[in-house]
Parts: structure tokens; sequence; C-alpha cells
């Protein structure tokens, strides 16, 4: 009998890894697939294709048939609690997206004092597979980890907690095809005893007692498509009075907006998020916005708007590689549409434990800052990058020395003397100038630096670095070569001078990696620069984490889990109370061999509906 979950967990290619984001093929790929899903994007907006084959918004029937009725999807739920999960940014390696699965996945968790209940629905707020959205990968990062956690089963009394889902800019790497047909055929779709059942990439749900959850897809160029506003405006037109939402964002845009750094960046990232809000104040002027949630960033950090007080969180921590926080403010203006006045403050947001007051970063700064230094190893880690740079500075020292003559060392007198002669010679070639020239240019755009001063200067020592090395290394290589007269062999002399250059090369390109190594090093450490490069280098899977809330009438309790580090692969094995054919929802698949030190990573936060504003300004 065939068994659902693959039984050797060793088997990479079945239970994947983290995401090896400097391989020159995934770079490749990544590289097209953004390419193709930008073009996609302008011309043929799925997002459209989507409505036109839904059926027309009918006012009169829509709280029920989109948005969980009037009692809300856990309206007839025992109690007066309402438990929902958030978990963003998954879909990477196996043992850091099935941690956070596993333990979402559980019937009750305890930490410290607090029993909490599996969550009422779950919200996954983007990025759900990782490098780009293809069936195999979908399957093999996302779909199978939650599947294993909270195994599909067919028995009577078991629950079935619903799943809405919003696509982040991975997802849409293939113009968002795969996500739609997972997740958004408007039917019963299981993801193991979940059950997604949206019909597009972004939802208005009630959850009961007059709570919302928003989802909004803002594709890759924070755009809100006309069917999506009027589908929310239309919503908002239906809510009761005095609700109270939550917002989902596809990128936390008050971080976004203040890296940009430029008035353009922070209109272009405000646009979406502005105009949802706009649709909430305009149409139901009396609802509050307590909380605005969003991933795509791979840490934790939350801030409180000074006048307003909403909370804005971003907790991309599902399983991607981890992101800096050192590099984050304590205060940052923003143009929330909560107040009378243009721009609200965001503060971050503090506790006191034992006289110490500790901010809600995580990983806590000074962590960050020390995991930063990491990519000095940049070589041990991306050894088959540093092979691409060895093929580049090739190709450009054939270049130089075909300029005047392979092998020109420009006297016959010592190795020094024909060393510094070739430099010479080098040096002066239009060809050196030329790529000299593309080298600056190139790595000053291609950086990572908000700031446009430092980027330029920045890029442009980078690019020098480089260039010393190629052109040193190729003087030397080509220089040894015919001081020890390898070009001077019968018949094959050419043949050596090729390979003696290829060698050469082959170890320049890891003396050009250490480069890009200290290169990041110092850019991230310093400013918090490059994150996705600097630490997608080094492919941390620590420090992950999801939100799970506590909705009553007036108050909302936010109980952020975190687990500082993810198990290893051995840390892993296949539950033997486990049964394919008579699966029990709560007997997961695969389970811990040691315990994953789940904890709060501040709080519990309780906020009042009461202490929050009404939105007023359009800001």
């Amino acid at each position: 009998m065939k068994k659902n979950f693959p039984q050797d967990l060793n088997d990479r290619n079945e239970y994947r890894g983290m995401v090896h984001w400097f391989s020159p093929m995934v770079l490749i790929q990544t590289a097209k697939k953004v390419l193709d899903s930008t073009l996609f994007g302008q011309y043929a907006d799925r997002r459209l294709v989507q409505a036109a084959l839904d059926s027309p918004i009918d006012h009169e029937t829509l709280i029920e048939k989109y948005c969980g009725g009037e009692k809300g999807i856990c309206g007839d739920k025992d109690g007066s609690e309402i438990w929902a999960d958030y978990v963003a940014d998954l879909g990477d390696g196996f043992d850091s997206t099935y941690a956070i699965a596993y333990i979402i996945g559980q019937k009750e968790m305890k930490i410290g004092a607090h029993k909490l209940p599996r969550a009422d629905c779950l919200i996954m707020g983007g990025d759900q597979v990782y490098p780009d959205a293809s069936r195999d990968e979908y399957k093999k990062r996302m779909l199978r980890p939650y599947r294993a956690a909270f195994p599909r089963t067919s028995k009577k009394d078991a629950c079935h907690p619903k799943v809405f889902l919003i696509p982040g800019n991975h997802d849409w790497y293939d113009g968002l095809n795969l996500f739609l047909a997972h997740f958004c055929s408007g039917r019963d779709t299981p993801i193991g005893s979940w059950i997604a059942s949206q019909k597009r990439s972004y939802f208005a749900v009630h959850l009961g007692k007059n709570w919302w959850i928003w989802g909004f897809d803002s594709q890759l160029g924070e755009d809100i498509d006309k069917p999506q506003a009027d589908y929310f405006v239309a919503v908002a037109q239906k809510m009761k009075p005095d609700a109270k939402v939550i917002l989902c964002a596809s990128v936390p845009t008050w971080l976004k907006s203040d890296m940009a750094g430029d008035k353009k960046g922070q209109e272009e990232y405000y646009r979406a998020l502005h105009y949802i809000a706009s649709i909430i104040r305009n149409e139901c002027p009396k609802a509050k916005i307590p909380l605005v949630i969003s991933g795509d960033l791979h840490h934790y950090s939350r801030y409180v708007a000074k006048e307003s007080a909403t909370n804005f969180i971003t907790a991309g921590g599902g399983g991607a590689f981890l992101h800096p926080t050192h590099h984050l403010k304590d205060t940052i203006s923003t143009k929330w549409p909560g107040v009378d006045r243009n721009e609200d403050i965001l503060e971050i947001g503090t506790e006191t434990i034992d006289s110490e007051t500790k901010k809600a970063f995580y990983p806590p700064q000074k962590a960050s800052k020390h995991l930063a230094l990491g990519n000095v190893g940049f070589p041990l880690k991306n050894w088959d990058f540093c092979l691409v740079l060895a093929l580049l500075y090739w190709i450009c020292a054939l270049l130089m020395l075909s300029w005047n003559g392979y092998g020109s060392a420009g006297n016959n007198g010592p190795f020094l003397s024909q060393f510094w002669n070739q430099l010479g010679i080098l040096s002066s070639t239009p060809v050196f100038v030329l790529i000299t020239a593309v080298l600056i240019l190139g790595l000053i755009y291609s950086a990572e630096i908000g700031a446009r001063n430092r980027k330029i200067v920045i890029g442009t020592l980078h690019a020098l670095v480089h260039i010393v090395v190629l052109l040193f290394g190729t003087a030397l290589v080509s220089t040894t070569i015919s001081y020890f007269g390898f070009q001077s062999v019968y018949a094959v002399g050419e043949i050596l001078y090729f390979v003696g250059l290829t060698a050469g090369m082959l170890a320049l390109g890891f003396v050009g990696g250490f480069v890009w190594g200290i290169y990041l090093t110092i850019v991230s450490w310093m400013w918090g620069d490059h994150s996705n490069g600097a630490f997608g280098a080094m492919r941390l899977d620590s420090y992950r984490h999801f939100i799970r809330l506590k909705i009553e009438h007036d108050k909302l309790t936010i109980f952020p889990i975190g687990i500082d580090e993810s198990p290893k692969r051995s840390d892993w094995a296949l539950n033997p109370d486990y049964v394919d054919a008579d699966a029990d929802q709560d007997t997961p698949a695969i389970i811990p061999q040691k315990d994953l030190k789940k904890h709060f990573i501040e709080g519990p936060i309780v906020i009042n509906i009461n202490d929050v504003a009404f939105l007023k300004s359009a800001g």
C-alpha cells in the first residue's frame, strides 16, 4: 500500500533543505520567474481573470456566500473566545517549516501558565513556497509539512478549521496560476485537516462577535485591482457598525517605506494599505483597526501607533531564512490614516522584565548583529557561486590577455619585473577600462542599499576590490605560466597555458567569493543593508515564529510564539502511532525527538478595543 508520506526523512529531494539562494541555477530560475511575472502582471493580471470567472457580487448574499455569515465562521463555537493563527513566509526548508506547522497543528499547547487551544482558523500571510511557485515545490515545501502536522481524517468528530491565504511575491512568480489552482477553487480543498475554500486571492472573513480579518492582495506593485476594491467596498458597506478589523498585508509597508528612504518609495509602499484603510473609513466609519499584520520580512517586530494605538506586526517566521532586526529603528514616521493629522508615529513595542526593558524584536537586535558576521565564511556555504565568479574572472582575463597576445609579460627579466610589466600592459587595455566600467555600474545597480549616496560609494568600492583581484590575479597567473616556460613546451604549450590560466582563475573565484562575503558582512553588520543577500547566503533557519490570537468581544490578545532553533533533520522521526488508512488528526505523521522549546517572544499583548482610535484622515 502506498504511504502518504515518504519514509526516508533523509531524502533531501522529498524533504527539502533550505533554499540555496546563491546557487547559479536558483539565481537564473528566480531571475527568469521575476521577469516573467513582472511582465505577466502588467499585461494579464490573474486577479482580474479570476474575478471575471467568478459570479458577480450579490450584495444581498455577500456576507453569507463569501464572508462566513452573520454569525461568522466561529459564531456557533462554544465559549466566549475565538482563536486565530497567523503564519507567513513558510514553504522553505522542511525542518523550519515543519517545526512551526507541528506546533500550529497541536490540539493544545502549554507555555508557562497559558494553555492555548488549536485555533479556529489559520491565516497564511504570503510566500507559501520558495524559491518560486512550481507544483513540485508547493507539494514538498508547503503542502506536505502541513498535511503531516495535522493529517486529513474522515472521522466524524474531527474538526476542520478554515485556512485563508494571501499570495506573496514568490506565489506571484508564475503569474499566480498555481496559487489560484491550489487554494482558490471555491470548493473545500483540504490541506491536511485544514480547509481552504476561498474563491479569490483576497478575502474578508467574519470570525464572529463583529470581528473581521481582511487579507488583501497587492500583487507585485502594491496595486489593488478594481474587482478587489469593489469586493471590499461591498463588504464594508454590509459590516455592522463598530466592526473590529484585523488587516493582513502582503508586505510590512511601515518598514518597507522607511527603508526606501525617499518620497517615491514611501508613496509606493503605502498605496495599497492606504487604499484598503480608506475603504473601511469611508464605508464603515465606526470600524476600528486594532492590528495590521504582515510577513515578507522574515523576522518579528511590533510597533504601536502613538495616537491611534493600532499595532503593526511583522511576522514572517513560518520557515524561510532569517532576516535581521538590528537595523530597525525604535521610532518610525508613518502616514497611517488613523489620526487627525497626516502622520502618526510608530514606536517599538516594549515590556519590562526584571527592571530591564525588552524591545519587540525577534531575533533580539544584539543577536541579529552577531549573526550578520556569519558571511565571513561565505565561500564555504556558497562554493558554487564562487565557481560562477571564477568563470566570470576567466572570461575577463581572456579578454584582457588577448589584447596584446596571451602570456605577454613585457620582458624576460626577473619574475617581479615581468609581473609589474604584465600588470601595466593589462591595465592599459581598452578591454580593462570597459570591464571596470561594467563592474562598477553593475555592482552599484545591484546593491540592495537604501541610502543613495551610500549605495554609490559602497557599490563602487565593492567593484574596485573585485577589479584589483581580477587585475593582479590575472597578471600573477599569466606571469607565473610564462616565467616557468609552460607556454613554450612543444605541441602542448598553448594547452598548458590555458589549463594553468583556468586553474588560476578557479582559485581566484574563491578569493572573489571571500570578497563578496566580506562585502555582505560589512553592509549588513553596519547598516542592515542587503539583508536578502547577506542572510539568504547563510540560510539561517533559526528564530522561527507565528502568531496566535485570542478574540473576545472588546479585547484582542496577541500571543507571539517562537522557537530559537529549528530541529536538525536527525531530530525528527516517523510517528509509529500514525496510520495512513485510518488517520487521526491529533496524531501527526512526523514527530520531534526533543523539546522544540517554544516560548512567547513577548507579552502576551492585550489590546482593549476602546483604546483604539477610529480612522479619521486619509493621511
